[in-house]
């Protein structure tokens, strides 16, 4: 790298324009589909679209008053309006405590849909709804987007601003501090690059790049800072090189999990996730060293408080025991609020008030509930043409009868140019994550129609049980998998069975405490949303960040311990020296990483607010809890045992 240092430059510097560029046009192909293919939801979505040529995700919901004029007035001018989208139909008028509720639905995806919001909203106005509004899935992607950008760049001031802070205070040199920037930032752009290739390809979702820049910027630091230290200690970077190829790979692993739930919306996640971890692997290996080759040795000059964590490991090697207890006990409060944990596919109310789109929301939801601004499909397919008018009226009045059922919507026009396919809406008063006891009921009615007939419910809320519920058959299996391999790879660079089984043990500790945290400060509204509920994609992806980076820390500090115990053959010292080698720089990175993902606390999305939170609180309590006094702890108890292992030889070097 060093001798091709002009090259290495150049190709990453042409990766980087190629990231900006993609950067600014990736947004038109990013999309919140929660579909799951190959589900009853998705099924019924594509009768739907068969039969009716619809999508059920591009559905536009008009709100407007008519207290003051004539309701049939109304719905014709609503009508009118509907005509700017192409092919466009109103389906459902419904009076809800004073307004007009008005479905319109479209045959485009959510994206195409998307766009045609500011078509619909001057066509209310062209036509004298002046007062009108309008949400719906597409609408509320519309209004939000730019509210995500604007979120993006405040999110990376800050993020930048704390990396600045940091590295200057560590490494006291404004050229060596432009070093971990400049590989930061060359890792996000080239990983935004990669991204918005691979979204012409496959769905990606909205959050991805707040997602890929936030949490690139804090990994690439993290990197660049590990190297610069070895660098400066001895001028060898070339085990910090294994380690950081060892420690980036188990975060790839740890993110590539969400790409085997077979689930577009988090298999993007994953996808987007594992391209980081290994664009700043490449970065680390290839770039940082090209670049501190100009630097020089004697242009880094890192101070990371060696002798304080010296002191600390001492302590803690010197009252093992009592630092467990104590370390336990303060662990013990957040994570036992993981009981109260309930998971939700989306937060459709949890988005900015001032937007259209959100007051539209509010208005009708404080009244009726959040079940109306995504009604559920039920499809009578039939096997042949007959009247079954009886029998849709029965079910459809014994659907009315349930407490969380707001209205049933039927009318003789929701039926096919065949006529074997009929339709009714169902109107829930609960949220999507509340629902999935009405989508169940739904899903087991028969009815007094003919043999071979075939009931279909569709519609968010059935999407939103089904993704719940493939995440839940599908995940665990998948994460125990990705364990089993992270544990195979830290046996093999450790050489040494307990320590690994001990790392992972730790960092699901560590998960735990971090749930914990973000179900009490939702729950409670801590500076965020107010929500009873957790995304249930951020749950995931809380996993497989806070999994992979607990893994990083465990492999920077265990890897410098045995260090020492290959050459000394004593315990204790390894520990003590371990710390005051690696606490430092450890806890910086972490300070750097926490500020960069403060920048999805600043937000105003709950997703990205509940993934913040538990970012967050996961590396704060991972670096100082765990990593500092858990880890030195346990190892100062199992004493000779860490290294035991049957192909264990001491005279292996790292």
């Amino acid at each position: 790298m060093i001798r091709f240092r002009g090259l290495v430059v150049t190709i990453w510097v042409a990766l980087a324009l190629f990231g900006f560029y993609a950067n600014a046009n990736i947004n038109s192909l990013l999309t919140t589909s929660i579909t799951v293919p190959s589900s009853p939801s998705a099924r019924a979505d594509k009768v739907i679209s068969d039969a009716f040529g619809e999508n059920t995700e591009g559905a536009f919901i008009v709100l407007d008053k008519y207290k003051n004029v004539d309701k049939s007035t109304l719905e014709a001018k609503v009508t009118e309006a509907a005509k700017a989208i192409p092919g466009a139909k109103v389906l459902q008028f419904k009076a809800v405590f004073g307004v007009l509720y008005a479905n319109i639905q479209t045959n485009f995806d959510l994206q195409r849909a998307s766009e045609f919001t500011k078509t619909l909203r001057q066509s209310l106005q062209d036509v004298g709804l002046s007062e009108a509004k309008v949400t719906g899935p597409p609408a509320i992607k519309s209004d939000v987007s730019p509210i995500l950008d604007q979120d993006l760049k405040r999110g990376q001031l800050i993020a930048i601003l704390v990396a600045i802070v940091f590295l200057f205070i560590t490494l006291r040199s404004i050229w060596s501090m432009m070093i971990p920037l400049i590989v930061a930032l060359t890792t996000i752009s080239t990983a935004i690059g990669l991204i918005y290739v691979l979204a012409h390809k496959m769905l990606m979702v909205l959050y991805i790049p707040n997602i890929v820049e936030l949490i690139g910027l804090g990994l690439a630091i993290d990197y660049s800072l590990l190297m610069v230290h070895r660098y400066k200690l001895d001028g060898d970077i070339k085990k910090t090189q294994r380690t950081i190829l060892i420690s980036g790979s188990t975060v790839a692993i740890a993110l590539s999990t969400l790409i085997w739930v077979p689930v577009p919306f988090i298999r993007s996640l994953g996808i987007a996730g594992s391209i980081v971890p290994l664009v700043a692997i490449a970065a680390a290996l290839t770039l940082q060293p090209a670049l501190l080759s100009f630097l020089g040795r004697e242009g880094t000059k890192p101070k990371f408080a060696s002798e304080q964590f010296r002191k600390l490991g001492a302590l803690v090697v010197k009252r093992p025991k009592l630092v467990l207890l104590i370390s336990m006990a303060l662990l013990a409060l957040p994570i036992s609020q993981v009981s109260k944990l309930s998971v939700t596919p989306s937060s459709i109310s949890a988005i900015p008030a001032e937007l259209e789109s959100a007051k539209a929301i509010k208005f009708v939801t404080d009244r009726a509930g959040e079940g109306i601004i995504s009604p559920i499909q039920v499809v009578i397919s039939l096997p042949e043409v007959t009247n079954v008018d009886a029998a849709q009226a029965k079910m459809g009045a014994e659907i009315s009868k349930r407490k969380d059922v707001l209205g049933v919507i039927t009318d003789k026009t929701f039926v096919d140019s065949s006529g074997k396919n009929l339709r009714f809406f169902v109107i829930s008063r609960n949220n999507l994550g509340d629902s999935q006891d009405l989508i169940r009921y739904l899903r087991s009615l028969n009815g007094d129609f003919p043999t071979g007939t075939k009931l279909y419910i569709g519609g968010a809320p059935s999407q939103g049980y089904d993704l719940i519920q493939k995440i839940k058959e599908t995940f665990p299996l998948i994460a125990l998998i990705s364990l089993l391999i992270s544990f195979l790879i830290l046996r093999r660079f450790l050489a040494s069975l307990l320590i690994p089984v001990k790392a992972i043990l730790l960092d699901l500790i560590s998960i735990g405490a971090a749930v914990g945290t973000v179900v009490y400060v939702m729950q409670h509204g801590i500076g965020v949303y107010k929500l009873e509920q957790i995304e249930i994609w951020t749950l995931l992806f809380i996993f497989a960040i806070l999994f992979g980076l607990s893994m990083d820390y465990e492999l920077f500090i265990v890897s410098r311990v045995r260090e020492s115990y290959l050459q000394h053959s004593d315990n204790d010292r390894a520990i003590i020296e371990g710390l005051a080698n690696t606490g430092g720089v450890v806890t910086t990175a972490a300070l750097v990483m926490i500020g960069a993902l403060t920048g999805f606390l600043s937000g105003h999305f709950a997703g990205l607010q509940e993934l913040g939170v538990g970012l967050v609180a996961g590396i704060a309590i991972d670096v100082t809890i765990i990593r500092l006094l858990l880890l030195p702890a346990t190892m100062a108890l199992f004493g000779k045992w860490n290294w035991s292992h049957p192909r264990f030889r001491r005279s292996r070097t790292n």
